[in-house]
């Protein structure tokens, strides 16, 4: 066969769209000459990659002629995360150069891979080649019982933000072109999987957009020794960027609440740390909450594997990869019960807590916490639980999957179906 994805973000030297992108190629090329279309930023990257030998021999890279009105722009600083109208112009360019490629190579599939967001899906559905989109996401929204807990103006965008999502999903026209000329349209979570289904009418297949390359077995002691009797602080890991809708206060609020002894280690940055900060001093955590800034991924995974539990207090995300590296390290997780988490997290390896209203949720982070502190035994289970609960996330599982996609997909073209 011979695939074409469509990656803008696609790179080895990084995590979240740019690793999606990458794991993505890496799967395809096992089944299939793959030709991979991304931005000029990355195609640099993956000449650096083919440099080191890390990219697959039948790989083939592209990118649109450098354009000096798209390099004016910087796709990834828009309201919403990105920049549609830089990207769209990227989407655009791209356009005329995989018109060109299909002609020359006849590709047996178009997928479109990153970004991961419905609101922008190209063009690739228009080439004469069944069309796979996603896994793709973007379609979840901030709760609105949430939205008091924000600064006005953040709630006011989150609140935007859900009204445009709405129009996109249902009044878009090339959205809703994308998605119905699409053979195969795969969510990224069930929340995502809901809303397409709603808008667009038709089935639509749920899939984890992003992987794990490996799990092995972690260390436990640490639990083992808490069962066998020995008293120590709790150790909490929170890792993210420091954004409004990731709601760290919620867990900060939880802390101050309880008894137990605690340390919890707050990795990332961003524009709310001086204000998440300063609610910390406020509610006297300065001496148990320590902001540790980006750390040297080296130096993340040791922090991971030193951790009892790993809260996740976002509010939206599509999925969230750093709760597949603590599954895999084997670290318990507290998260709410929605979206991406929502489906990776089961009752077996976390503690998953009800979206209700900021209130409430502050009493059931602590009352979850209080839970495993209180019952080691649980934790060690959980840690078991979590790196099994790992394996069903491997890149290879999900790429066994895409690729039977492939074939499937293949083989019923050449049927004439």
């Amino acid at each position: 066969m011979k695939i074409l994805l469509m990656a803008y973000e696609c790179s080895p030297y990084r995590g979240s769209e740019w690793a999606v992108g990458w794991g993505r190629l890496l799967q395809a090329a096992r089944v299939a000459e793959v030709h991979v279309v991304t931005s000029e930023e990355n195609f640099k990257a993956l000449q650096q990659a083919t440099r080191e030998g890390f990219l697959p021999a039948n790989v083939r890279l592209h990118t649109p002629p450098p354009d000096d009105r798209l390099r004016r722009k910087d796709p990834h600083a828009g309201m919403f995360a990105y920049d549609y109208a830089a990207y769209h112009h990227w989407q655009r360019l791209a356009q005329k150069l995989i018109v060109q490629l299909h002609w020359e190579q006849r590709f047996d599939i178009v997928h479109q891979v990153t970004v991961n967001t419905f609101r922008e899906p190209g063009y690739g559905w228009k080439l004469d080649a069944p069309f796979l989109w996603g896994p793709v996401g973007g379609s979840q929204n901030f709760p609105r019982s949430f939205l008091s807990m924000l600064p006005w103006k953040e709630a006011a965008k989150e609140f935007l933000r859900g009204v445009v999502n709405e129009w996109t999903l249902r009044r878009n026209r090339r959205v809703l072109a994308a998605a119905h000329g699409a053979k195969v349209v795969l969510a990224s979570n069930s929340t995502n999987q809901r809303d397409y289904e709603r808008a667009w009418h038709r089935p639509v297949e749920l899939l984890l957009e992003t992987g794990l390359t490996a799990v092995q077995e972690p260390d436990r002691a640490r639990f083992a020794q808490r069962v066998a009797g020995e008293a120590r602080p709790l150790e909490l890991l929170w890792s993210g960027e420091l954004q409004t809708r990731k709601a760290l206060p919620i867990l900060l609020r939880a802390l101050a609440k309880t008894n137990m002894p605690f340390r919890l280690t707050v990795l990332g940055d961003g524009p709310m740390r001086s204000l998440w900060e300063a609610e910390a001093q406020k509610l006297k955590l300065e001496d148990r909450v320590f902001f540790r800034g980006r750390l040297p991924f080296a130096e993340a995974v040791a922090a991971m594997q030193q951790a009892d539990v790993f809260c996740f207090t976002s509010l939206r995300d599509t999925s969230g990869n750093v709760v597949l590296e603590a599954l895999a390290a084997g670290v318990p997780v507290v998260c709410f019960d929605h979206q991406g988490v929502g489906d990776i997290v089961t009752q077996a390896c976390g503690i998953k807590i009800a979206v209700s209203n900021p209130r409430e949720a502050v009493e059931a982070w602590r009352d979850a916490l209080e839970r495993l502190y209180q019952q080691p035994e649980v934790m060690l289970a959980m840690s078991f639980a979590a790196t099994e609960r790992a394996r069903d996330f491997l890149w290879k599982r999900n790429g066994d999957y895409v690729n039977a996609l492939y074939r499937q997909l293949s083989q019923r073209e050449n049927m004439g179906a």
